[in-house]
């Protein structure tokens, strides 16, 4: 009898606290996070036949409003590594983003270690591409500052209340005076949790 009400007992106190620990996950107010990956261009065929992957990294801060939902700001800088393409006689081109994004996430198992979200948001871009012509150095004539748009979803791994890794990918849009630039991108980066409250 005392063996079977062991065998009961010490399932349920293990399931008691781990719901417990993974329940007091993620009560702070406020997230920073900073991450690293590669980038990929999409399109136009103008853009990829010169620029086809480089790599990017960001850091900013996630306000959450609740376990589920939260807004995120962050800057990115982005960078394509030149591909010589004979068609354009190219000897050097480099392509440099700096952008401000703010986007909504929706996160979906907000009890658990490993917890898969959706996000998407506006951006604000300064982007500066060079291109060197026999020898003769030309910068873009089109306006440099250009609005954007960038989608995509992640999964968050929580180590414990403060510290969370992350992988997350998607699609990056630029309006770049009437020609959209389209890149798909994937990072890893790491959350750190602050201030807090167990209202969430």
């Amino acid at each position: 009898m005392r063996k079977r009400l062991l065998k009961l007992i010490v399932p349920a106190a293990f399931l008691f606290v781990t719901v417990q620990s993974t329940f007091a996950q993620f009560e702070q107010k406020l997230t920073l996070q900073t991450s690293g990956g590669m980038v990929m261009a999409l399109s136009p065929d103008v853009f990829t036949e010169i620029f086809e992957f480089g790599f990017s990294i960001d850091a900013g801060a996630q306000y959450n409003f609740s376990r589920k939902f939260s807004i995120v700001g962050m800057a990115k800088y982005a960078t394509f590594i030149f591909m010589p393409d004979e068609l354009f006689h190219l000897e050097k081109a480099t392509y440099n983003m700096l952008g401000v994004s703010l986007c909504p996430k929706v996160r979906f198992f907000t009890r658990s270690r490993l917890n898969p979200y959706l996000y998407g948001g506006l951006s604000m871009n300064y982007i500066g591409i060079k291109f060197s012509l026999d020898g003769i150095e030309t910068r873009s004539k089109k306006e440099p500052v250009c609005f954007g748009a960038l989608g995509g979803l992640g999964i968050d791994y929580r180590l414990n209340d403060n510290i969370a890794l992350f992988w997350q990918g998607g699609v990056n849009r630029v309006d770049y005076d009437v020609i959209y630039i389209d890149g798909f991108f994937q990072q890893i980066g790491v959350n750190i949790n602050m201030f807090k409250a167990k209202s969430l």
